[in-house]
């Protein structure tokens, strides 16, 4: 099937032992300032439906990835949990991985925000997913095992939570966001030791609201934490370390686009982190400017000789022909996101390669 064709999809069964493996058939795309930019849809897209992606890893020992994400039906009925493997070129293969039902808890939508090859075929990511008896308010997850959904798969719930989101995991660890009230409050940020199965809250003083969106393995117990944090009354990005026998945070560095206060900058936002091989990082961002309205792109950071973080520098993108371009993650100079074409129809995912 190629992207010409987004006829009605393929009849699938929306349970964890059947489900799709497809070619990738979509491309498109060009470059613009030196970005050069592809399509990277889910090929059994149908007019109006969506391919969002959320998160990349690196497979090891090949120049293949993984990268999460879900399908959105344009009924706007169940999302359906998608895994990209193969070249950042487009190239590879779409598996569906959807959160199977179990007695009084029957699952309507999955999405997949962040994973990590764990060997041999296998990977662990994490997301969220929906019930019928639960309504609108997710349930974090986590899922380890082959690419056909046949492992195991676990609801995340931090203590006190009623609606949870996990956006990123690595070296055993987990990161996300939970609310304690159905009704709109503060964000809260959690850790989530995968082996102990113990939950760790990331607290930073004097923050109203706290994301937890992607998480960096340096190395022994060292872990890089990255999202964004409101303290008043400005949402900026930040990064952390994050120690994991002692469990304390340290290096709490705040950012915000182009290295400007508010209000020129009203708010900035980390989506996703790598090593830049220097131990510095490449982070994807969003950002809302006084002027410019929304900003999207690359952020990069070095660590300084004394081991924290230093300034920023800042790359934009945006997605030839479209209206809105969001920047989701990031891998090797490389931005993967979503863009709603100018044509209209549903939203696509992207490729955006930085020179």
């Amino acid at each position: 099937m190629n992207c010409g064709d987004r006829g009605d999809r393929l009849a699938r069964v929306l349970s964890a032992g059947a489900l799709g493996l497809f070619l990738s058939a979509c491309g498109g795309g060009g470059s613009s300032g030196g970005v050069k930019y592809t399509t990277l849809d889910y090929p059994l897209v149908e007019a109006d439906g969506s391919t969002l992606l959320t998160g990349v890893r690196a497979v090891d020992a090949s120049s293949d990835v993984y990268i999460s994400g879900f399908y959105q039906p344009p009924d706007m009925g169940d999302q359906i949990g998608l895994i990209y493997e193969g070249s950042l070129s487009g190239d590879g293969l779409w598996h569906e991985l959807v959160a199977p039902s179990i007695p009084g808890a029957t699952v309507t939508d999955t999405a997949l925000y962040g994973p990590d090859d764990t060997g041999d075929g296998a990977i662990t990511v994490v997301g969220s997913y929906n019930t019928q008896e639960n309504g609108a308010y997710p349930i974090g997850l986590l899922y380890q095992g082959p690419l056909d959904g046949s492992g195991t798969w676990r609801p995340l719930t931090p203590p006190g939570s009623q609606a949870t989101i996990a956006h990123s995991t690595m070296g055993g660890f987990v990161v996300g966001n939970y609310d304690t009230d159905r009704i709109a409050v503060p964000a809260k940020a959690f850790i989530y030791d995968i082996a102990r199965d113990t939950y760790y809250d990331l607290v930073k003083d004097g923050a109203v609201s706290i994301t937890a969106y992607g998480i960096w393995s340096n190395g022994g117990s060292s872990y890089t934490i990255t999202g964004g944090a409101t303290q008043d009354g400005v949402l900026a990005g930040y990064l952390v370390d994050w120690d994991a026998v002692t469990h304390a945070p340290s290096n709490w560095t705040a950012y915000r686009f182009n290295n400007q206060t508010f209000p020129s900058t009203l708010l900035t936002h980390f989506e996703g982190i790598t090593s830049d091989g220097s131990g510095g990082y490449d982070l994807a961002f969003d950002a809302a400017t006084a002027a410019d309205a929304i900003r999207v792109g690359l952020a990069h950071v070095p660590r300084t000789s004394s081991g924290g973080f230093g300034t920023a520098s800042w790359k934009t993108i945006s997605y030839p022909d479209s209206t809105v371009t969001s920047a989701n993650t990031v891998i090797d100079k490389t931005i993967i996101g979503v863009y709603q074409p100018a044509s209209g129809g549903g939203k696509s995912g992207y490729v955006a390669s930085l020179p």
